[in-house]
């Protein structure tokens, strides 16, 4: 099959001469850049949702769009069930349902005044930051409710933060090379994807799954070179929705 191992596709002329080479040969497909790196490469799960606190109104609003909020005990973790159809356009004739859960640490970067507001990282447990915030209001069952009955402008900016931080997946520690990606979503298997893992096959740091994942944009191309009746005309998607629909799908 044309594109396969043993017949690549031929995107440059044939050599005769450096003369006649000049200063370029072949073909640049430009591949939109949306989503490249904080994608998770295993799920293809994007964050997709707007967290940014306003007001306590409009953060009790964005809470009640949550199908639920529930601490699972047997895995330790809270899981944050949403449908991406509740809260955007975006993710229309894409995977839309997704559970997201406070799985793992992540790192936080910040303005440290201990040392004259200068950046600096600290780990953040996910789950026991949403247990010390959630302290005297679980009683079990959907978290909604008890949430909703909340007051105060600290409590839902914490939240927010908190689920910023949980949908966080690129993590990086100032002034080191640690960059690495951590899914807030687990795979079929019930696995998180974690870019310290070593599977050589995925990503091993952020700036690889950048990489990785323009590359898979132009295997999304190629795939559509294969299928088309005449190479000449083809009009190419490089929409976000068929991106996600590609990276979901693989």
């Amino acid at each position: 099959m044309p594109g396969g191992l043993l017949k690549a596709y031929q995107l440059t002329n044939k050599f005769e001469s450096f003369a006649k080479l000049g200063k370029q040969s072949g073909f640049l497909f430009y591949v939109p850049a949306w989503n490249t790196s904080k994608i998770d490469p295993v799920t293809g799960f994007v964050n997709l949702l707007d967290l940014h606190y306003e007001s306590e109104d409009k953060t009790k609003a964005l809470i009640c769009k949550f199908d639920s909020i529930r601490y699972n005990e047997a895995k330790d973790w809270f899981e944050f069930c949403i449908d991406y159809d509740k809260f955007t356009t975006k993710a229309q004739g894409t995977q839309t349902k997704w559970t997201i859960c406070t799985y793992g640490t992540r790192i936080e970067n910040f303005r440290n005044s201990a040392k004259n507001s200068q950046w600096d990282s600290q780990e953040v447990n996910l789950t026991q930051e949403f247990k010390s915030l959630f302290e005297g209001i679980y009683v079990g069952g959907n978290l909604k409710d008890a949430i909703m009955q909340q007051s105060g402008k600290r409590f839902f900016e914490r939240l927010l933060h908190l689920i910023r931080l949980t949908l966080q997946m690129r993590n990086s520690i100032i002034g080191t090379d640690i960059d690495y990606i951590v899914s807030p979503v687990a795979n079929r298997s019930g696995e998180f994807f974690d870019s310290r893992n070593g599977d050589v096959s995925l990503p091993q740091d952020a700036d690889a799954n950048g990489a990785y994942n323009i590359a898979r944009k132009g295997i999304m191309i190629i795939e559509q070179l294969k299928v088309t009746d005449n190479p000449q005309i083809i009009k190419f998607d490089l929409s976000n929705k068929r991106w996600l629909q590609f990276a979901q799908q693989k």
